[in-house]
């Protein structure tokens, strides 16, 4: 606990090792020294902002949840038990048909606390639990925390200003001054540990508001005199026997919501299978001993072992794959708005370029507008792709799947709708600009387009990765422009010094117009009509010439852009990984 800017988020980044660099000191488990890959396989991080899939339901988020985070060492009707209880224990169970989106502040948090509980992680970190909330639905969550560390679980959480209610309810505090400890030791420690230092706090108010108004410095500045009576943090006198008593009164509290019909209790079904993945554990078992392996089982020919399973994660890559998968396509059916505003953008800047190059396909007058037409082409499907993906971050953290096979579902799962939208441009401005009639062309003109955006959506991953929505938008055109300069459209290689003509071979924009003129201009196109006295270019091949595309190769530029492709996302990957790996 401690006011704005103390340092409770950082420090909950750390412990939970969402933050690792630039960071000193060392972290022990039970006094030996955390192995990080380990202990996060061991906990889960509830974020203060936690993203929610808007359009599926609370069932629907529990059945991936369960089915990502427990593999087949449970069968499917006990993970159906498993959630029943869950969201009878959150009192969720009523609304398990209402979608996210019309789920209430206090319903939302919970619900994000379920989707986390199901594989039974003995260490849960909490980030504002009680953000946004009124009072009563804050300490309705706070009771659901107690509960969870009644069962054996330890939860850490911060918090700004907890009632006095709420402030009970937390077994030992550990409170933060401008990046220091000013107090450390169990909640009921508190008020005679202020009193030692002549600190005494009024009857009428609250232990936790008379101490953040030291902290701010209401009655003289106390912060030094605090950290060093706590010895800025290390202090262990005011934990002393307490851990007993405090036990105690968690399994009375417990007793007592369980008795009151607020909070049901949850079982764990007793599993005996080949791992850590899901089990009934007392906090930290697995934690123990950092450098122990778990036990593998024996071989068993199933999906999950033919399909590799790494120990981070429950489930195969296949299996994940699927889920995926499964819930990507439902999200965008659902969301019918975005495939409808997706669509119109299309049809009305189609609809629009066809206005502008009204026929002009078949005059060699009009070969550089033809050009022009190709170039936006390329450049409207490149930037019709979104730069973040915000609930990937919590979900790839606490272990539920893969980057990888998030990225792929989500190409797989966009693809007909990507598909359609581009089939639907290039229809109506092909037709409508007067390009050849003939279906080789067009199939070639539409595969480089494809292929544009596939290269587009991997780039924006690279960005999203990267940056967050706000420095996205700035920096996203700008990691454009280097590709943009050297696409041999403002500029021909030829024309570009020495030293600069290998950035050209570098951008993957150069392949994408080189490809698309290759379509419409080249393979021996016949003669095209003239509508002035004289035109240059009624050879197209002299056209391409011109352009300096003659050495160029259809097949070269599909292949660079599917190797770009490939490489952006192994780069997004790499970067999700090192920044939560």
């Amino acid at each position: 606990m401690g006011p704005s800017g103390a340092g409770k988020s950082t420090l909950m980044d750390i412990l939970a090792g969402y933050t690792t660099h630039n960071v000193e000191g060392q972290i022990t488990i039970n006094g030996r020294e955390r192995n990080l890959k380990r202990f996060r396989r061991q906990t889960a991080y509830i974020m203060q902002d936690h993203d929610l899939h808007s359009f599926i339901n609370v069932m629907e988020a529990m059945h991936f949840s369960a089915n990502l985070k427990v593999g087949s060492e449970m069968s499917q009707a006990d993970k159906k038990l498993r959630i029943r209880q869950i969201l009878e224990a959150i009192g969720l169970y009523e609304c398990r048909r209402t979608r996210t989106e019309k789920l209430s502040g206090g319903q939302k948090k919970r619900l994000a606390i379920a989707l986390e509980i199901f594989d039974n992680p003995p260490v849960m970190f909490f980030d504002e639990p009680t953000s946004g909330l009124d009072s009563s639905t804050s300490t309705q969550v706070i009771m659901l925390l107690k509960k969870l560390a009644a069962e054996g679980r330890t939860i850490i959480s911060t918090i700004h200003q907890p009632s006095k209610i709420v402030f009970d309810m937390f077994d030992q505090l550990f409170a933060l001054a401008d990046g220091q400890c000013i107090y450390t030791g169990a909640t009921q420690s508190l008020v005679p540990f202020l009193a030692k230092l002549n600190l005494v706090c009024p009857p009428s108010y609250s232990p936790t508001d008379y101490l953040l108004e030291i902290s701010t410095h209401d009655y003289g500045y106390q912060n030094d005199r605090l950290v060093a009576e706590t010895l800025n943090g290390s202090q262990t006198l005011y934990r002393k026997n307490h851990r007993n008593t405090v036990q105690h009164i968690a399994m009375l509290e417990a007793e007592k919501m369980t008795a009151s019909g607020l909070i049901t209790p949850v079982r764990a079904p007793q599993l005996s299978s080949n791992g850590h993945y899901y089990q009934p554990l007392s906090p930290l078992s697995e934690c123990n001993d950092p450098l122990k392996k778990p036990k593998k089982s024996a071989l068993q020919l199933t999906a999950d072992n033919c399909c590799t399973r790494s120990e981070t994660y429950a489930t195969s890559f296949c299996r994940q794959l699927s889920l995926l998968l499964m819930r990507t396509s439902l999200v965008i059916w659902r969301d019918k708005s975005l495939t409808a505003m997706r669509l119109f953008i299309h049809v009305m800047i189609a609809t629009l370029i066809s206005a502008l190059y009204y026929g002009i396909g078949e005059d060699a007058s009009n070969v550089f507008n033809v050009f022009r037409y190709i170039f936006f082409s390329i450049m409207f499907l490149m930037f019709t792709v979104p730069l973040e993906l915000p609930i990937v971050t919590r979900e790839h953290f606490n272990r539920w799947y893969s980057l990888k096979a998030y990225y792929v579902a989500m190409t797989l799962a966009d693809a007909p709708i990507q598909v359609g939208c581009i089939l639907i441009y290039i229809i109506i401005t092909y037709i409508m600009t007067s390009q050849p009639l003939e279906w080789f062309r067009f199939g070639l003109f539409f595969v480089i387009c494809l292929m544009v955006a596939l290269v587009a959506q991997s780039i924006g991953l690279v960005v999203g990765a990267l940056f967050s929505v706000k420095n996205g938008a700035v920096f996203g055109p700008f990691f454009i422009c280097p590709f943009l300069i050297f696409s041999g459209f403002f500029i021909q290689l030829n024309d570009a010094h020495p030293t600069m003509q290998w950035l050209f071979h570098a951008s993957f924009l150069k392949y994408a117009l080189e490809g698309g003129t290759l379509a419409i201009f080249g393979y021996e196109r016949e003669r095209m009509e003239c509508s002035q006295l004289f035109c240059q270019f009624v050879l197209p091949k002299k056209f391409i010439k011109t352009v300096d595309m003659h050495n160029s190769d259809f097949m070269t530029a599909v292949i660079a852009l599917i190797i770009y492709s490939i490489l952006c996302d192994v780069v997004s990957s790499s970067i999700e990984t090192m920044i939560f790996f």
